[in-house]
């Protein structure tokens, strides 16, 4: 299936609204390039039975559709109630620390008594400690301190959505980074060769190394090492500190703007995505903006201006990837959700300056090792002989990721021979993942790859093309050559 060609990448959540093959498959059609599993709200049947959807849906509409498998990660919840809960200005809460093993199975004290996982949080807080719940929509203040509980005012109404977030601003969580449910799922993902993990609340480096090691452990079904990749999400001041040894670390990182915003001061998430978003892109790994984003289409067709606003902004940005959570995962609309966002993003991408970007390429960037000099000299060539298109075969991905930060105006069309390969360069930012045959011969896997290009419509005969590849073709990391080709 050929789809309209986008540079940015969206993200679907899949949840109770979309949670079918059809639902998939039409999500696919309107423009997803990633599933989102979100394992705070799946058990590991439903996240195999989700997964397996979406292999189905990738084989029927031959399209290299990616799953991310979101680990919950050391999150503070809220539990004790199964359905939403409506609370008024000026009611109080009780919120105290959950003693069992599994804070899901918390006994049910009532609409205004809820339990979270964080441990002994009387001791935590003050009276007149600043509380939020849910992503911060909810905003409290502490009254009142009890053994192992707290009682919270609530300054405003609405309606509490099971498993809500609960923040305490500036306050370091006594909580371990990886719960045994955590351990669990990024075992289920590397066993089952997801393509990647997210990683919530990621504080350092080490956060990174610790699933690296879990996920190195594991053995596919067919015995193999996995090469899930791995996301941090940043949500903390702490994060943000860290970023440069964090997108070391990790394979990309995801801006999650919601616990970011509660976290630190609002005003300031704008710059921190700005900053994420740079830090990635020169280093070459893929950043995922999420949070919100048309976060009315949950109920309404269409989104608010400031909305459309907000993704065409992150595409300014050059984000690789735009996340939906709640418009796909709950809402009502999701297909047109998709569609919407991709025609945001495809009118910004026709806005962007191109050539000014490659111009204002930093130095450290262009020049930083052998791959870097060449993928920049293939896109200054392509800028300069008018290409239509940048051809790259990849064993790992790593040149087609290369080119992929330098944000050039031609699709960059990767072909691989390896399918998980192929899949994981869903997620980077103007890349079109497609296979080849495998031939030892550069001649011949490069006549293969135009006439693919062609017959996918990316290619017109009488077009330019530039060719990036690395001989031996087999060898990993050895991206070394440039050429210029005129389809037939």
């Amino acid at each position: 299936m050929e789809r309209q060609f986008k540079r940015t990448k969206i993200v679907c959540t899949i949840g109770p609204a979309t949670r079918t093959r059809e639902a998939i498959r039409e999500l696919a059609r309107a423009g997803a390039d990633v599933f989102r599993i979100n394992f705070s709200h799946s058990s590991a049947s439903e996240a195999l039975e989700t997964l397996e959807m979406v292999r189905q849906v990738r084989e029927e509409l031959r399209l290299p559709l990616a799953v991310m498998g979101d680990i919950k990660g050391p999150a503070v919840r809220l539990y004790g109630y199964a359905e939403a809960v409506d609370i008024a200005a000026g009611d109080v809460v009780t919120i105290e620390s959950w003693k069992g093993d599994d804070p899901e199975n918390s006994a049910v004290k009532g609409p205004r008594h809820l339990w979270t996982n964080l441990p002994e949080i009387d001791t935590l807080v003050k009276p007149g400690q600043r509380v939020l719940l849910m992503d911060g929509y909810f905003l409290g203040e502490v009254v009142a301190i009890h053994v192992g509980a707290v009682d919270v005012k609530i300054g405003n109404s609405g309606r509490l959505r099971p498993k809500a977030h609960l923040t305490i601003p500036n306050v370091d969580y006594p909580i371990p980074f990886l719960s045994s449910k955590d351990v669990a799922d990024i075992a289920l993902a590397a066993v089952n060769e997801v393509e990647y993990v997210a990683l919530s609340f990621v504080r350092s480096g080490t956060d990174i190394e610790e699933a690296r090691r879990l996920i190195q452990r594991s053995r596919t079904k067919a015995g193999g090492r996995p090469r899930t990749r791995i996301i941090a999400k940043i949500e903390s001041a702490k994060g943000l500190a860290n970023i440069e040894e964090i997108v070391e670390a990790a394979d990309g990182v995801m801006v999650a703007r919601g616990d970011m915003g509660v976290e630190m001061a609002i005003e300031a998430v704008p710059i921190a995505q700005k900053r994420i978003i740079r830090v990635c892109r020169d280093s070459g790994r893929p950043a995922i903006t999420a949070t919100q984003m048309l976060e009315s289409m949950i109920e309404s067709p269409i989104p608010t201006r400031a909305e459309a606003s907000d993704v065409a902004n992150a595409c300014f940005d050059s984000t690789s990837a735009v996340m939906l959570s709640g418009e796909t995962a709950i809402g009502k609309h999701p297909v047109r959700t998709v569609e919407t966002m991709s025609a945001i993003i495809r009118t910004a991408e026709a806005e962007f300056d191109y050539e000014t970007f490659h111009a204002l390429i930093p130095e450290e960037v262009r020049s930083r090792d052998l791959p870097s000099i060449v993928t920049y000299s293939a896109v200054s060539m392509a800028y300069q002989c008018g290409a239509a298109a940048i051809l790259v075969f990849t064993e790992t991905g790593g040149a087609a990721r290369g080119l992929s930060r330098l944000r050039p105006r031609q699709p960059i069309i990767a072909f691989a021979t390896d399918e998980l390969v192929r899949r994981q360069l869903a997620l980077s930012w103007g890349v079109v993942p497609l296979s080849h045959s495998g031939a030892p011969e550069l001649d011949q896997v490069v006549a293969e790859g135009l006439s693919a290009a062609k017959a996918s419509g990316y290619l017109k005969p009488g077009d330019r093309a530039v060719v990036v590849a690395g001989l031996p073709l087999t060898k990993q990391g050895s991206t070394n050559v440039i050429r210029v080709e005129t389809v037939k």
